[in-house]
């Protein structure tokens, strides 16, 4: 077995730290070379970035990285691959990934459109105006379906965030 080093005990300390950060639903930790690099307008290396740190599991990258898709900054805008990262940070409890979420199950943009997922990521985001909106659309049934889900989750994720 190989001894670990100073500098590899440092860099392990710096990455616990961050995937602590992520796990505890940081939304913005410290400034990243990927957030540098997107402030100054270089998009594709953002995207670069942004994917490393979100395959790692750093949710603010996951969510930056969703956003770059929507957008088609420094990636060919493609709503299914926003879907797919927002999906990976709202389930980790990014309320900002979960209420966009429901914007794409909402509209049907990379996801096939669905007011009661959406009405869901909505409900367990906090995005009351949103839920408003959504339910004038919806029957009875559906909404209270939805409510369910929402609750399931909550259950689930966040214990003691019930309805």
């Amino acid at each position: 077995m190989m001894k670990a080093g100073p500098k590899t005990f440092m860099l392990l300390t710096a990455l616990a730290a961050a995937q602590t950060d992520a796990l505890a639903g940081a939304d913005h930790p410290a400034l990243s070379a990927a957030d540098e690099a997107y402030s100054a307008e270089r998009y594709e290396e953002a995207a670069r970035l942004y994917r490393r740190d979100a395959e790692f599991g750093l949710v603010a990258a996951q969510v930056n990285l969703a956003f770059l898709y929507m957008d088609g900054q420094g990636v060919a805008q493609d709503y299914k691959q926003a879907a797919l990262w927002f999906g990976r940070a709202a389930e980790r409890g990014n309320r900002e990934a979960q209420q966009n979420l429901g914007v794409l199950c909402r509209d049907g943009k990379g996801v096939a459109q669905d007011y009661v997922e959406a009405y869901k990521w909505f409900l367990v985001a906090g995005a009351a105006s949103d839920a408003v909106a959504l339910e004038k659309r919806m029957a009875p049934d559906q909404v209270a379906d939805a409510k369910r889900r929402a609750d399931a989750w909550r259950a689930k994720f966040a214990p003691g965030q019930g309805s």
